[in-house]
This record gives C-alpha cells, structure tokens and sequence, in this order.
C-alpha cells in the first residue's frame, strides 16, 4: 500500500469525485454499508466488478458481504453452528498473528469495521456506515504519488487517501483472479494453510485496515506492510504467520486478512489447520 498526495492529476480528480459520492453515500445508507463503485469497475462483469457485489440468487457471495462474514465468525462465538473460534475463545487461531496484549484492540477494530453491533444476532447495521465513504476503482493511479501502483509486484489492491474521510482504493486486474468465498471449496484447500485460502474478501479486508482516519484512534498508528528500520515484510501468509515479529501485527494489515480467513475457513469446514511450511507460495500476497 503506498498513499499519494501528489499534484493536481488524475488522482485528485478521483478524490475529488469520491469524496462528493461519499456525501451522497451517506444519505442512502442500506443495511449493508457497501463502499462506492468507481470508475473502472463493472459489477456486470462477473468475471471482474461482479465478485464485489452479492449475486442476487447468492446472498453470501461478494467480498464486501463476505469480509463482514469473516469479522463476524472472528469476533463473534459460533456454538449454534457446533464451533467456537471467535476472538474470546479457547482457539488458538489469534496468537498465530498477533500477540496476547493485542486481542482487545483487533476486537474493537473488527468491531468497528463490522458497524458495533452488539452480538452475531444484531444485524441492525451489518458493516459500519463509514464504509460507504470509500471508492473502489479500477483505474491505476501510479504518479499519484511515488508508488508503482499495480505494477509493483505482488500489488493486487492500493490505497490512497488513507488519512482521509474518503480513502480510494484501486483495484488492479490481478485482484480479480481470487475466488468469491462461495466457489471455494473446503475440498480445495487440503489440512494446512496455504496461498489458495484467501478470497477476494481477502484483500479487501486487508485494504480496510490501512484507513487511518477510521482505526486510528483504537489500533493508535498507521497499518502498514513493511515494518522497522530493518523494512520487515508483513506481506503474505509466512510473514503474517511466522517471520514477522508479532510486536509489529497490531499495525500490519495482512495480520489481520490471515487471521479473519484462517478463522473462516476453520467454521466453515470444520477443521483446524496445520502452519504454513516453507515449501508453500507466496504467489498471493496481498498489497
């Protein structure tokens, strides 16, 4: 992730327009706060766009509905459906990212992506209102500022405007090459993590941390990808998982996307899963 704050450009002109459909946005709230569609996306695309949205005869697909599925199975307890994996239990899914000191503020800020609502029952606001306030597009922005933007390997989702009400994040064409959570198979994904679990939900997710305006207050600094002086890589389900020093996951964005989709795919197949090794890709690292 990299956020410009360049000259007059295409860029400014995409902020601008966010930031005066945010307005509208937050006047036509629905019970899902989804984030705005910009330009360079089509959500009839089903292939591209459409994997953001819910299909209408599949209400549990799209990555906006299924990163609020995913905050919902790691934060909330789920013995209704014979499995506890939520941020309060027993399971040791948490520690795998993030250290013990740091459980209460990665629930307050899952929380407050999911709109704080009081239990897995209250769906009075299933995702926080303040996510309708960010664009995604699929227009690259690269001399935005110094970044490569989405030729910088391993990019497949950037943010910019990250301090602002209303961040952009853009899309690369990459992105588009992970599944939706309903054409992932449990059968798919074997007895040990991997580089196939995560889904488009994924990366979003990961995306949604970087805002600063909005989690600042709770996580207390920015969530970057690269750590100390030393420049340490967050990037990736070994570094999330092994190599970075946990002292840095409360501000490492893919700390979070690992953790809400090891749990996911925990409920809902039914298993636990065996660490990465080092044999395993890296292919899908997320930006």
């Amino acid at each position: 992730m990299d956020v410009s704050k360049g000259s007059a450009s295409l860029g400014d002109k995409m902020q601008d327009q966010s930031t005066t459909l945010a307005l509208s946005a937050r006047s036509k709230l629905m019970k899902r706060t989804n984030p705005i569609i910009g330009e360079g996306i089509n959500v009839n695309d089903p292939a591209r766009g459409g994997k953001l949205v819910a299909r209408s005869d599949l209400p549990t697909s799209g990555a906006f509905s299924n990163v609020q599925q995913m905050l919902n199975y790691a934060v909330f307890t789920k013995i209704d459906i014979g499995t506890d994996k939520g941020i309060d239990s027993t399971s040791a899914i948490f520690t795998h990212y993030f250290l013990e000191e740091h459980r209460d503020r990665v629930k307050k800020v899952m929380l407050k992506l999911m709109g704080n609502p009081s239990s897995t029952n209250d769906h009075s606001n299933e995702g926080a209102d303040e996510l309708g306030q960010i664009t995604f597009q699929g227009v690259d922005t690269p001399n935005n500022g110094d970044d490569a933007g989405c030729d910088k390997e391993g990019t497949k989702m950037y943010t910019e405007y990250y301090d602002t009400d209303a961040p952009v994040v853009v899309v690369c064409e990459d992105a588009w090459l992970f599944p939706d959570r309903d054409d992932q198979k449990c059968d798919d994904l074997g007895g040990k993590l991997t580089d196939d679990f995560p889904i488009l939900g994924h990366l979003v997710l990961h995306e949604y941390t970087h805002w600063l305006w909005f989690l600042q207050e709770i996580i207390g600094g920015e969530v970057v990808d690269e750590h100390g002086e030393e420049k340490a890589s967050g990037y990736g389900l070994e570094n999330a998982y092994h190599d970075l020093d946990k002292k840095y996951a409360l501000f490492n964005a893919d700390s979070y996307a690992w953790y809400a989709t090891e749990v996911l795919w925990s409920v809902l197949c039914g298993k636990d899963y065996e660490p990465p090794g080092d044999d395993d890709s890296d292919s899908q690292k997320t930006a």
